[in-house]
Formats: structure tokens, sequence, C-alpha cells
């Protein structure tokens, strides 16, 4: 699951289309080209809209960009590098990135979101990740997420979570809950009936979740590192951001968040 968005183009609204077969036809209080009558479920009125948005210009689905944002964890990070840069440089990004999918950007908002993410690519400087790293291939396995508290699964009664303080294994059925294991560098292994079992010098346990890395792959050894982060790790999220802001800006159309 994540964020995803589109900008409509301005064929329907520049009269470069055939006229809808159905109607009225305009943008409703939400953003979206629809029937602005009140018809109950799915119609065939709705369905030949469908259609005809379909067809109706050289642009599918009648949308000037359509883009996957970044998954959920993607954005929070994002988010988390911007507020380490300072979010005073971002106040548009402050405001307009969603907490859930829905809502929209307007064209003005994303013409300041350009400028923006110039000033993030050119000139942000962001303080050092906590993640815990593969150390056979020196490859991330898991980052802190501060969004989520670092929490990286739910399980049975269990949370496998990364903080600045390491990894560690949370019994969350206790009353208070109850830390079985922490380390900054540890192995897991694989063991029968869905268990995983974490340790190291001090201490082990063994859990019902899945390893980290996942069950094909899942790294033996495990440790903790502070990382340099630099604004090329989010060019997942800045590129498709800027493709969305572009088109808003030349459309005048916001950018829908779905």
């Amino acid at each position: 699951m994540g964020l995803d968005a589109f900008v409509y183009c301005r064929c329907w609204q520049d009269g470069l289309t055939p006229p809808a077969p159905v109607g009225p036809v305009g943008f409703d209080d939400e953003g979206y080209l629809s029937l602005l009558v009140d018809k109950d479920g799915y119609t065939a009125a709705h369905a030949a809209l469908h259609a005809w948005t379909a067809r109706a210009c050289a642009h599918e689905r009648m949308e000037q960009a359509s883009e996957r944002v970044a998954s959920w964890p993607g954005l929070r990070l994002f988010q988390q590098a911007l507020e380490s840069a300072g979010w005073s440089h971002f106040p548009t990004l402050q405001a307009e990135l969603p907490s859930a999918n829905g809502g929209r950007m307007s064209a003005e908002a994303a013409a300041r979101v350009l400028d923006e993410l110039d000033f993030f690519v050119q000139q942000a400087v962001m303080g050092d990740e906590v993640v815990v790293v593969d150390e056979a291939t020196g490859e991330v396995a898991l980052r802190y997420v501060a969004a989520y508290r670092g929490v990286w699964m739910l399980t049975s009664g269990y949370e496998a979570e990364v903080d600045p303080d390491g990894f560690f294994v949370l019994d969350v059925g206790s009353d208070p809950p109850a830390t079985l294991f922490r380390s900054t560098r540890f192995r897991q292994r694989v063991v029968p009936d869905g268990q995983v079992e974490f340790s190291d010098a001090a201490s082990s346990v063994r859990i019902t979740m899945a390893p980290v890395g996942g069950p094909e792959t899942a790294p033996e050894r495990l440790r903790m590192e502070l990382r340099h982060q630099s604004p090329a790790d989010f060019n997942y999220i800045v590129t498709p951001l800027r493709r969305l802001c572009q088109a808003a800006v030349e459309t005048g159309n916001p950018v829908m968040w779905f």
C-alpha cells in the first residue's frame, strides 16, 4: 500500500473532447470529473462516463500525469528527512503532503513545491539515519521510521522495532510491555514452526514472526549503523512529485492524491 496521485489534462476543459454521453458532467466537490447528479450505486450512466474518459482524448483516463508517489514508509522517511533538514525550508511540503489517501493539492501550491524540491536537491543537509544492515553485504535491512515509532513488525503479541538504541523485540501482551531482546549487533536464525531466533553474546529469544529480510533471503548477521543521508537517496519520491507538480502548473489543475 502507498500513496498515488494524478493530474487531469485540460482537454475537456478546453473543449477538445467530444461531448460526454451522459450529463451533466463537471468537477465535483472533491475535484473529480464526475456526474453532477445524485445516482445511487454504480449505474449505467457511471459506466458510460468511465468509458468516455478512457477514450475522449489522447491522455489515458484524461490524466496529464499519473504517478506512484511512494509507499507509506517511503513517504514517512522523506518527511523525516525534510524535518531533519528544517521544515522552515519546506512549508508547502509540510502542509500539503497527505497523512492518508485522498485529498488534493492546488496548482498554486504545486508551483511552490517545485521550488522547495529544488532547494532539497541542491541544498538540504540532513542528519544521519538509523539503519540495520546485513553484515555480509552491507545492504540495509531495516530503517528507523520515527512516525511509526520504529515498529517494523506486529505479530501475535510481539513487536519488532528499531530505534536509535538498536534492534529490539517487545512483548506487548505483558503489562507493562516487556523488552525480550535488544542489541546493536546480533544473529538471526530461522527455526521450525514459523519462529525466528535472535541472539547476541548476552541473550537470545525465539518468537513467531517473519525474519528480517524475508524468509528466502534472511541475513544471518545484522548490525545497527548510522548512515549519511543525501538528497539523492530520495529520488524515488522527488522524481514523481516533480512530474506531478509540473503537470499541475502546466494545466492549472490540482494534484489528486489517492
